[in-house]
């Protein structure tokens, strides 16, 4: 895809641009205010990334006697020797650096570049500290080889494994191979190119492949290839830096971006900036949970662009446009044709769908349609499922209580059970090394101790290890439900947002050849997820998070900055047994994770009794 403007200023960017927010790169040639530095977990994911890149290299090297390691700090040296390489046809390229892409601005440091063996180009290798397999899913199953023979060609599918699709290595690697492409160096037979994740092994990925689901001109959603993605959100990014420089040097041409709040908003140095302008007043729209990039656009192509705004839309309209109903011809049809009109006559008596939720709605004449709100009525050019929802949540943000309940919900209802046990997990990118659970008092009626239990390890995670760790705790915990069916009492266990847990828990299982028995539990009513019973029935006006939610049933850490970014920097101290602080350290992760699970149990006291007392939202 051909930028749409003159980005000759625009100095070449790396890999990381894709898949960085377009506000950030804007930012970054415009540095409004002094950078936030990056926060200690910043700091230790690029320290340990290093650390495993170089344990990496080192073992791929030592199984290959072709091995080409390209080293040093001078960039022009670096290149000039990986081009070297390439003509010369070497196997393997570590380290390398590729020509400069100046026609596409593109520099780039590929950590391996491997020859194909049916041609004289190369493919790109990336390698990250993370997964990169799941157990098997309906994706199929992964493309691996070992790091002995790192090519495409020795590849297999796994039986066990499918890909994880990190839309971000994707990118970088589809960077690459615009790279390799513009320097005539990119292999034949498709555009494959490689990750390597904790597991180990080298997982392929065909940067063609139809993955992601984007909208499209038409409205509806289009699967488009990482190449597609990766061209779009390069050329992008380069059109905002080219206006950015504009801005620099005429303040009349205005910056083509605007802050959002995104995810990757608390960890970007440029927060400091973007915080205060999207906090003020009311606060922008982005800022309602759930909203996203898209979401926000569609409220600013509507001159929605606050809390304040959103929350004064119709929610009666807004459930309207929400289950598909055009309701444009309606409000055109006020004033112009008579009231006692039906609907149906001004719609088209074959959208049957549309006019009997017109008709449930109270809406069966052009006089009813008087009722409906113009503004949201808009929406139906572009209609949102969630935009009833949103309205909620920015009243609800803009209310005087913490919480509402949703409306519908007249009673919070919570599943409880005889003997009930709150679980909570911590992990790291090498696995998990902690399963506490905490057990209710009616635990000793089956002859289990009640109260917290820690199941963990502070030795180098290893499946080995790891599947150790989760059979004591799978073990223990199959016995308690075991036998408080043996004694006719009803069992359930906990936990707050089970994706994490589930993951992890089908992940070992897999391992481990008793995925079936985890299927079973995770699928019966004995595992409930608080966050979805929390979700489905009451409203915030921010995240609910544990950490968020748990102030509402008055319960506080005994730990200093409680947190998962805390827990990796003190889980690397623990696990140190040179440290001298790492008794300080894993007493903290097992209090921590202590606190999780009572937190889980609180909040399910507090959803069973004082919940009920929230108003409805439906009454703001």
């Amino acid at each position: 895809m051909a930028t749409r403007r003159d980005v000759s200023m625009v100095p070449p960017q790396g890999g990381y641009l894709a898949r960085r927010c377009p506000v950030r790169a804007q930012l970054d040639v415009m540095r409004p205010t002094e950078p936030l530095p990056p926060s200690p977990v910043a700091e230790r994911r690029i320290a340990q990334g290093i650390e495993y890149e170089s344990a990496v290299i080192e073992s791929v090297t030592a199984g290959s006697s072709s091995a080409v390691v390209i080293e040093g700090d001078d960039r022009s040296a670096r290149r000039s020797l990986t081009v070297e390489a390439m003509d010369a046809g070497a196997v393997l390229i570590v380290g390398g650096r590729l020509p400069a892409d100046l026609m596409g601005r593109r520099v780039g440091e590929p950590d391996l570049l491997v020859r194909s063996a049916s041609s004289a180009g190369y493919r790109p290798i990336d390698i990250k500290r993370h997964r990169c397999l799941d157990p098997i899913d309906n994706a199929g199953p992964a493309l691996c080889c070992g790091l002995g023979e790192p090519g495409l060609e020795s590849a297999a599918p796994g039986p066990e494994w499918s890909a994880r699709r990190h839309r971000g290595d994707l990118l970088q690697l589809a960077h690459y191979q615009r790279m390799l492409e513009a320097a005539g160096f990119a292999a034949d037979g498709g555009r494959w190119a490689g990750i390597i994740g904790v597991e180990g092994v080298v997982v392929w990925y065909d940067l063609d492949e139809p993955l992601w689901q984007t909208p499209s001109s038409s409205g509806h959603q289009k699967r488009r290839s990482t190449m597609e993605i990766y061209d779009f959100e390069f050329d992008f990014r380069l059109d905002i830096m080219a206006v950015a420089f504009d801005h620099l040097a005429d303040a009349s041409i205005p910056p083509l971006v605007v802050p959002v709040r995104i995810g990757e908003c608390p960890q970007c140095p440029w927060w400091s900036h973007c915080g205060p302008e999207l906090n003020a007043g009311s606060g922008d729209v982005s800022l309602i949970a759930r909203t996203g990039w898209k979401g926000w656009k569609v409220h600013r192509d509507h001159g929605v662009t606050t809390r304040e705004q959103l929350a004064a839309l119709d929610h009666r309209t807004a459930s309207l446009v929400a289950a598909g109903v055009d309701l444009r011809p309606l409000i055109e049809a006020i004033g112009t044709v008579d009231d006692s009109t039906l609907v149906g006559e001004v719609i088209g008596r074959r959208k049957t769908g549309q006019i009997g939720r017109l008709e449930s709605a109270g809406v069966w004449t052009v006089a009813d349609a008087r009722s409906l709100c113009e503004r949201t009525a808009a929406y139906s050019d572009q209609p949102m499922s969630g935009l009833p929802e949103q309205i909620d949540r920015a009243r609800a943000a803009l209310g005087e209580s913490a919480v509402y309940r949703r409306r519908g919900i007249d009673t919070v209802t919570v599943p409880r059970a005889d003997i009930e046990v709150d679980i909570d997990m911590e992990n790291v990118e090498d696995g998990v090394y902690l399963w506490g659970a905490l057990a209710s008092d009616n635990a000793t009626a089956v002859g289990v101790p009640a109260g917290y239990r820690a199941f963990a390890t502070w030795e180098p995670l290893s499946p080995d290890v790891e599947g150790r760790l989760f059979t004591d705790f799978w073990t223990w915990l199959t016995r308690l439900r075991s036998a408080a069916r043996g004694m006719g009492l009803t069992f359930r266990a906990y936990c707050y947002n089970e994706s994490a847990e589930n993951g992890q828990m089908r992940r070992i299982a897999a391992d481990l050849g008793i995925i079936e028995e985890v299927e079973d539990f995770i699928s019966t009513d004995e595992w409930v997820d608080l966050f979805r019973v929390f979700d489905t029935q009451l409203l915030t006006g921010s995240s609910i998070g544990l950490k968020t939610v748990a102030p509402l049933c008055d319960f506080t850490w005994d730990v200093d900055e409680p947190g998962g970014a805390e827990s990796m920097l003190r889980y690397d101290i623990a696990a140190d047994p040179c440290s001298p602080d790492s008794d300080d350290a894993r007493q903290w992760l097992l209090d921590y994770n202590r606190n999780d699970v009572e937190a889980t149990a609180a909040l399910r006291q507090w959803l069973d009794s004082t919940a009920n007392a929230s108003p409805n939202v439906e009454d703001l």
